[in-house]
Formats: C-alpha cells, sequence, structure tokens
C-alpha cells in the first residue's frame, strides 16, 4: 500500500472510531446512573438560569456558604437548565446526560486531532482515541459529570489550538487565535482552572522564540508581523476572559476580580469530604501527599502507564543523551508539561483532592497521547531488530489496550469503579480504597424497591441524595440517612451503598444490616444494599429516648438489638439512656458491647468524655475528646462539650 494509501486508510479508521463511539455513547445515555455531585449541581444551576430570568432579583445562586457553588462557572450544568427550563423537558436528567455525552464525544475528537498534531499520524489519533475510551475512570463518567469531563474537553480544545497557534508563528492566522481564545473561554466558564491555559500559551511562546531567536526578531524587527501578533494576542485574552463568564453570575459581579478570587478558592478547597484511602477514613484535608499519584498508579490502565514510562524512556534519550531538540522534541514537551504541571503544582500546593482522580481527569488525555506515542515508539525500535517480535509485541499492547473493556461491559454503570493490577484489582481495592463515591450503584437497588413496593405507600431511606429516582412516584416518600444512624429515622425500605463505611466495618463484615433483602455487586464485591424494614422497634426505641421515656426505649432497643446485633447505633443509644438514668454499670456494659463491634465509633468515646465531665473528672474527658479528634478531628456534636471542658480547666 501507498504511504497516501495508508494516510487515508488511518483518517477512515479514526473518523470510524469516532462514529462508532458517538452510536455507543448515545445508545447508553439513557442508561446511565444519575451521580450525586448530579443533585448538587443542578439545582444550582436553575438558580443561575433564573438569575437571568429574574433581571438579578434571584441572588440565591450568589449565596452558598456551605457548597462555594458560586465560585463555578459549570456552564454547561447551566445550559442543561436552561435548556430543560425553555423546552419544559420532564426527563431532565437525561438532557443531561446526552449532553454528557457530547461533550465526552467532543473530548475524544479534540484528543484524536492533538495527537495526530503532535505526532503526524491518524493511526496515534484512532489509537489515542481508543486509549480513552478503554479507560474506566474517564469513560464512566462521560454521562453525569458535567464539570470535570467538560473541563478536560476545553483543556484538550485549548492545548490542541495552542499548539496550532505555536506552530504557525510568527504569523499564525487569526482563525486559529479566535478558536484558542474561544477555547480558554469555555474551559474558564467551567472552571476557573482554565486560565492556566493562558498561562501555558505565554510560556510556549516564550519557549519558542528562546529555541528559535531569528522567529523573534522578526517579530521585532517587521512591523506587521508584530502588530499581527499583538494583536491576536489581545483578541485571545479578551474572548478568553471576558467570554468565559457570560453565564457566570458571580463572576459578573465584578468581572476583574471574581475569577481571581474563585481561582484561588478553588486552588485551596476549604470543604472537607470523608474518604477511605490505604484502607483508613480519613478527611480529604488530612490526605497524603502521595494520594494522587498513588491513585493514578492503581486506577489508570496499565496500557496507558507503561506506554507512558516507555515515552519518557525514549524523550529523556533523545533530550539528554542525543541532545537532539527537534519541532518534534519541543511540542512533546509542551504536552508533557500540561501533564505534569498541574499534577506536581496540586501536591506542591496542598490541594484538597479527592475522590480519587475525578479533579484530575484533565491530564489523562495528554497523559493517554503521550502513553499511544511511546507504545508507537517502542514498537518501531523493536522492528528495527526484529521484525516478527515487533508483531507480538504489537499483538501484546492491542491485547493491553482493549483490556479494560471486559470491566466497562461487565460492570456499566458502575464502569468508572475500576482499579488495576497495581491495586490486586477490584476485588482487593473493595474497602482499602473509596469505592463507589459517586453512588452509581444504587440505580439498580432503587429500580428493584420500586418494582418491590409497586403502588403501596412507603418510605425508602438511602445515605445519599439521589431521591430523583423516587420524583415520578407519589407514594414513595424519600428519607435521607446516615448508614450508621439509620434506627434513628422511620422507613419502610432502606437503600444503603457501602460508600463512606468505615474499612474497619467493611473489611470485618460488621456493616451489614439486618433484614437484607438483596445484596447488588460490581466485580465480586459489594455496592449496595436493599433492606426491607420487618420492625420499626429500633426507630421507636430512639425516639422514646430521646423524648426522656428511657425505660420504655430501653426495652424496645433491647428487642431490636437482638434481631440487628451488629447495628452499633442501638448500643450507642442504649449507652446514652443509661448515662443519661445514671446506671454507670449498664452503662458501661452496653458501651463496651458497642466497641466490641467499632471501637473507633466517635460517639463512643463523646459518651465517656461526657461521663467523665457529669463526674467532674474534666482532665479524663479532655483525654477522650482529644482520643476522639485524633480519629475525627472534624467531629461537630463534641465542639460544645470540648469548651465546656476547656472552661473548667480554664
Amino acid at each position: 500500500m501507498s504511504k497516501t494509501g495508508h494516510i487515508f486508510t488511518a483518517k477512515k479508521a479514526f473518523l470510524a472510531v469516532l462514529l462508532l463511539a458517538g452510536f455507543a455513547l448515545l445508545v447508553l445515555a439513557p442508561k446511565t446512573a444519575v451521580n450525586v455531585d448530579e443533585q448538587l449541581h443542578y439545582p444550582h444551576a436553575k438558580r443561575v438560569v433564573n438569575w437571568y430570568f429574574t433581571g438579578g432579583e434571584d441572588q440565591s445562586c450568589l449565596h452558598t456558604p456551605q457548597t462555594n457553588l458560586k465560585y463555578y462557572g459549570q456552564s454547561v450544568d447551566n445550559f442543561t437548565a436552561l435548556f430543560n427550563r425553555v423546552f419544559n423537558v420532564k426527563d431532565e436528567f437525561l438532557v443531561r446526560h446526552y449532553t454528557g455525552a457530547v461533550f465526552f464525544w467532543l473530548l475524544l475528537f479534540f484528543s484524536g486531532l492533538l495527537a495526530r498534531e503532535i505526532t503526524g499520524s491518524w493511526l496515534m489519533a484512532t489509537v489515542s482515541i481508543l486509549s480513552l475510551i478503554f479507560m474506566p475512570r474517564l469513560a464512566g463518567q462521560a454521562f453525569g459529570n458535567l464539570k470535570d469531563i467538560p473541563f478536560a474537553t476545553g483543556y484538550v480544545a485549548g492545548l490542541l489550538m495552542s499548539v496550532r497557534f505555536l506552530k504557525e508563528l510568527p504569523s499564525p492566522r487569526w482563525r486559529t487565535a479566535i478558536l484558542l481564545g474561544s477555547a480558554i473561554a469555555f474551559t474558564v466558564s467551567v472552571r476557573s482552572g482554565g486560565f492556566i491555559l493562558f498561562a501555558y500559551l505565554a510560556l510556549g511562546m516564550i519557549a519558542f522564540f528562546v529555541w528559535k531567536p531569528f522567529y523573534l526578531k522578526q517579530v521585532v524587527t517587521t512591523k506587521p508581523v508584530f502588530v499581527r501578533l499583538l494583536g491576536q494576542g489581545t483578541i485571545i485574552l479578551i474572548i478568553g476572559y471576558f467570554a468565559g463568564q457570560i453565564f457566570w453570575p458571580f463572576a459578573l459581579q465584578n468581572i476583574l476580580v471574581h475569577p481571581l478570587e474563585s481561582l484561588n478558592v478553588m486552588s485551596h478547597y476549604k470543604v472537607s469530604i470523608r474518604q477511605v484511602f490505604d484502607g483508613q477514613m480519613m478527611w480529604s484535608t488530612q490526605l497524603p501527599w502521595y494520594y494522587l499519584p498513588k491513585w493514578m498508579l492503581i486506577s489508570t490502565p496499565m496500557f496507558v502507564l507503561t506506554g507512558f514510562l516507555f515515552f519518557l524512556c525514549f524523550f529523556s534519550v533523545e533530550i539528554f543523551f542525543k541532545k537532539h531538540f527537534s519541532q518534534q522534541a519541543f511540542f512533546e514537551a509542551f504536552i508533557l508539561f500540561s501533564l505534569l504541571f498541574p499534577f506536581f503544582y496540586v501536591i506542591v500546593i496542598d490541594s484538597n483532592l479527592y475522590s480519587g482522580v475525578r479533579q484530575m481527569l484533565f491530564i489523562l488525555p495528554p497523559l493517554a497521547i503521550l502513553a499511544v506515542w511511546g507504545v508507537f515508539r517502542l514498537v518501531k525500535f523493536v522492528e528495527m531488530k526484529n521484525r516478527k517480535t515487533s508483531y507480538v509485541l504489537s499483538l501484546f499492547f492491542l491485547v493491553l489496550l482493549g483490556w479494560p473493556a471486559k470491566h466497562q461491559a461487565a460492570t456499566f454503570p458502575v464502569d468508572y469503579v475500576y482499579f488495576n493490577v497495581l491495586a490486586g484489582g477490584n476485588e482487593k481495592a473493595w474497602g482499602n480504597y473509596e469505592y463507589d463515591y459517586y453512588f452509581h450503584g444504587l440505580k439498580e437497588p432503587a429500580e428493584y424497591v420500586l418494582e418491590l413496593a409497586g403502588s403501596e405507600n412507603a418510605i425508602v431511606a438511602m445515605n445519599c441524595n439521589l431521591s430523583n429516582y423516587f420524583d415520578d412516584h407519589p407514594n414513595i416518600r424519600y428519607q435521607y440517612s446516615r448508614f450508621l444512624e439509620r434506627s434513628s429515622f422511620d422507613w419502610d425500605y432502606g437503600i444503603f451503598g457501602v460508600n463512606y463505611i468505615d474499612p474497619e466495618l467493611l473489611k470485618n463484615e460488621l456493616w451489614q444490616p439486618a433484614d437484607i433483602i438483596k445484596t447488588f455487586y460490581q466485580k465480586g464485591n459489594p455496592v449496595a444494599v436493599v433492606v426491607k424494614r420487618t420492625s420499626k422497634d429500633d426507630f421507636l426505641g430512639i425516639s422514646e429516648v430521646n423524648k426522656g421515656n428511657f425505660e420504655t426505649g430501653v426495652e424496645l432497643l433491647e428487642k431490636a438489638v437482638k434481631k440487628d446485633s451488629n447495628n452499633v447505633w442501638l448500643f450507642v443509644n442504649l449507652a446514652k439512656a443509661k448515662l443519661a438514668e445514671g446506671s454507670m454499670t449498664e452503662f458501661e456494659v452496653y458501651l463496651n458491647k458497642g466497641k466490641e463491634i467499632f471501637p473507633r465509633f466517635e460517639p463512643f468515646f463523646l459518651l465517656e468524655a461526657t461521663r467523665f465531665y457529669e463526674e467532674g473528672k474534666y482532665v479524663e474527658s479532655f483525654q477522650k475528646l482529644n482520643a476522639l479528634f485524633e480519629i475525627n478531628p472534624r467531629y461537630l456534636p463534641a465542639k460544645e462539650l470540648l469548651e465546656k471542658v476547656k472552661e473548667k480547666l480554664g
């Protein structure tokens, strides 16, 4: 086959993969799960749209002291809210998921073009797209994550146009400048971190002119070239900065200050979320510096990790040993910088990261592109030594590339929960790392409960905010409940995901409630259980204790604990009742029984500290509170007692 024929064939493959990916995304969109962030960002998006419709009278989108959502541009979320409002769409989340599919497809498209721009190969572009499709942590969030996926799309589009702009120096086309400004504007409109693309362009230009000073001389000495480049830079800045704020009410309040304030807030995000990491429960603000590196190592497909390692080897040899710095190497370095700078920056500034690599999804496309290029160069290197060996190597990497597809097909829509062999696979990661943090695994249980309940009036408790599954069912009432505190609420059916449950309970199989009627699994690991409550003695007993009717409450709770012996919350309330009655011997009995199940449970420490305080043993009370805050420094119920103890101790 001629070289021209090969190019056309590779380009057709590129277009074919995009076409098939688009079709698959459209088919899968209606089958995806709603994630917990959608129930947070979408209501805010509705308030943003209402701010425009009311001419700024509805100020609710500007007052978000708990969630800090005003600092997000979240333009794609806002677009779906606008679309649903204008066209009076009933299935609002379906629109969101189709929108997510579109932006993931655009991410594939721009990533493919960027790979082609860097390597000059349509084959590399095609394989780069496939590497993103078979990247579960990325592709598994294609539908409901309308922040990180669109941000990654804008980021890659910005890199693509930056590379083209740099290639066209010293006289880039106006079309390139306008498209670059638009890419930056869109990225900023999703999240203020998009401003980093300005810095990339500036650094890229400085590096380019240092590398090729004769181009700088041409710019400085040729007035038309200088004026043109200055004008294009101004256009990029104006479009990129100001157009990104059009659909962002908080930014519009002060267009020169608020976007930069948002960037600072997002870089040092204060909202802390409890996470399971390395087999321990900790707050995201406590996570070690290696949180992101380790998550990248254990959740990225081995094809990408291996390919990137070979890329670094070939790149290092080219630059440091052969001392050869070509145009190819320059743009490889540019993409490498766009990957490594954010990675190391968030570590250096100690950013508040959580939910695995979710907040850093935008660096995965550059990583995949360089990985594919690394594999290609390795195969070419081996081919020069032994052609047959290169065929075997190509087959090996082809299998490695598509290996995650088996996981994706078997686990959809919980396919984003993926761990590679370095983590021991999903089987070993369960209980050691945050698992289904988006609660995708609750979609099937919710559908199961709806079928089970039929037309009967029922209260369904969940340990997440996914009430949307019951919006069209007036006979179902949703009740939020923390998992361990489920007995404090009135409900008939419980749907509980394993997320945010302490590893100590998970690994020792002490977390399962009584009356489980079905457990739902992912890769052999439980992700959710459905419970049908056959007795409300636990709820009634706690209610009586809270009313001060201790004798009745204890009687009911003792009946409940015989049935649900691992329900640690029942022992907390039994101990609480006995403490209130002054029955210290029985208090100790219930306390110790509860601690046998979960010795690190915070309420037990608070009860002990309360007992010591009431007995006037303030030092002992203070010591118990210190032990409590070592386990959970953000345990708010203990704050009041801590202040009292400190006052007594002077």
